[in-house]
C-alpha cells in the first residue's frame, strides 16, 4: 500500500468495496477508521452505481476498492467508471497492487508484446475455443486461472500442440506460499501434477512463438497442396509456420475446396 492509497482511504467519505468484511481488515491493518462502506460487486454493480453517482453529485468523495488486485482488471468497477465519465465526474487513478505487472517484472519470457486475456472459460469447449483464438497470432499471452482449473487448461494447451511453448506460472504472488514454475507447457504441467494439490490464485504467462517462423500459413499450404494431400500438407505447414496442425488442416481443406 502506497502512502497515497492510504491517504485516499483515510479521507474518502465513502468506500465502495467488493467485500466489506475484507475491506475492513485492510483498513484495520493501517489503522484507518472508516464506517461508511458500500458493497459493490459483480452481482449488484448496476444497482449500486446509481447510488454512488448520487453520493458524488452531493459532493461526497468515493473510493473504489477491489478484494485482491486493481478494480476493473478482472474485478468489478467498469460499469461505475463508465457511468462516472458519462456524467463528467472527476475520476482519479490510484496505483495499487496488480498481478499483471508483478509477474511481468520477474518473468523469464519476453513480454514487450503480450496479450492479456483475463480468466480462461471454465467449460471445456469454451476453454478450447478461447485458447485456439489466443494461440493464432503467436504473441505471448498473460491470463488468470483458478487452482481447480489449472491442470485442465494446461492439458488443453498440450492438446492444441502448444506443449513446447514456454510458460511461466505464479501461484500466490507476494504471499507466504508463493510458488513459481517455468518451462515448457508440458514439463510445467507434469511438475505441478506431481506436487500436492495446487491452491490459491494463479497467474500464467504463455510465451509466444518465434515470429520468424510464423510464415503465412495460406501461402505455405498453397505450395504444399500442389504436391501433397491436405493431411500431409497441413502437417508440414504446421512445422514450418508454428501454426497448430488442426488449424493448418482446416485451412488446407478451405483452400482445396476453393480450387
Amino acid at each position: 500500500m502506497s502512502e497515497r492509497a492510504i491517504s485516499v482511504l483515510e479521507n474518502a467519505d465513502v468506500i465502495a468495496c467488493e467485500d466489506t468484511r475484507r475491506c475492513r481488515k485492510l483498513l484495520s491493518a493501517f489503522n484507518i477508521q472508516a464506517t461508511n462502506l458500500i458493497s459493490l460487486h459483480e452481482h449488484n454493480e448496476e444497482n449500486v452505481t446509481s447510488r454512488v453517482l448520487d453520493l458524488i453529485a452531493e459532493g461526497r468523495d468515493v473510493a473504489l476498492v477491489s478484494d485482491a488486485g486493481t478494480p476493473l482488471i478482472c474485478d468489478p468497477g467498469f460499469d461505475l467508471i463508465r457511468a462516472l465519465w458519462k456524467r463528467k465526474f472527476h475520476v482519479i487513478p490510484v496505483p495499487g497492487p496488480s498481478a499483471i505487472t508483478t509477474i511481468l517484472s520477474v518473468a523469464p519470457i519476453p513480454n514487450h508484446d503480450f496479450r492479456f486475456a483475463g480468466f480462461i472459460p471454465a467449460r471445456a469447449r469454451a476453454r478450447e475455443d478461447r485458447l485456439k483464438q489466443l494461440l493464432i497470432d503467436g504473441s505471448s499471452v498473460l491470463f488468470f486461472e483458478t487452482a481447480r482449473r489449472l491442470s485442465n487448461t494446461l492439458d488443453a494447451l498440450c492438446k492444441l500442440e502448444a506443449n513446447r511453448r514456454q510458460i511461466f506460472i505464479a501461484r500466490e504472488l507476494t504471499k507466504i506460499h508463493e510458488s513459481l514454475y517455468f518451462g515448457s507447457v508440458e514439463d510445467v504441467r507434469d511438475e505441478i501434477a506431481s506436487n500436492e494439490q495446487v491452491r490459491g490464485e494463479i497467474v500464467c504467462l504463455l510465451g509466444g512463438t518465434t515470429k520468424v517462423l510464423r510464415a503465412d500459413v495460406d501461402s505455405t499450404l498453397q505450395i504444399l497442396l500442389a504436391e501433397l494431400a491436405p493431411t500431409q500438407a497441413a502437417r508440414l505447414a504446421a512445422k514450418i509456420t508454428g501454426e497448430t496442425r488442426a488449424r493448418a488442416y482446416k485451412r488446407a481443406l478451405v483452400l482445396t475446396s476453393n480450387g
